[in-house]
């Protein structure tokens, strides 16, 4: 575990679904302030399809990493290659909070790594169409530290703030 790694995620609560053909499934605005409160002025580490994803590209006021194959160069942001140049980076910058923010296959390389969980829970009234799953939360791993009451907006579904700790 590396103290100074975090993932943030927004998922539904029962099946871990995060999103379909490289989108969110859902654009929930609280939850969208939220991130940016949480990340901004510190480090975002995503894949390639998530940097691509996002509206405005380097998301502003985060020092921002791009994780991928690839040898492309991302205006704006930083390029590493693999999980163990990320663990490095942050091994060698223990007073930066880094956050990883996606994909699927991002999430599941970090996830014995991260020391905190910070989770956007939407409740399915129904099954969602995704393809893109956060890994399960397990309880002999995770610790619930922190949970904010359910927002309720218009047309969209219930949604709360969790965060867990690793145990």
């Amino acid at each position: 575990m590396i103290e100074n790694l975090y993932a943030i995620v927004a998922m539904t609560e029962k099946t871990n679904a995060i999103g379909r053909a490289g989108d969110m499934l859902y654009h929930l605005k609280d939850d969208l302030k939220y991130f940016k409160s949480t990340t901004e002025n510190n480090t975002i580490v995503c894949g390639r399809k998530t940097y691509f994803s996002f509206p405005k590209r380097p998301l502003p006021n985060r020092k921002n990493i791009v994780l991928t194959r690839g040898n492309t160069a991302f205006d704006g942001a930083y390029t590493m290659h693999s999980r163990e140049e990320i663990i490095e980076y942050a091994k060698n910058n223990p007073d930066e909070k880094i956050f990883i923010c996606g994909g699927d296959n991002i999430y599941k390389q970090f996830m014995d790594d991260v020391s905190k969980l910070y989770v956007t829970s939407i409740i399915e009234e129904k099954k969602v169409d995704a393809d893109s799953f956060f890994p399960e939360i397990l309880e002999e791993k995770w610790k619930l530290t922190s949970e904010s009451e359910y927002i309720c907006p218009d047309n969209a579904p219930k949604y709360k703030f969790l965060i867990y700790d690793r145990i």
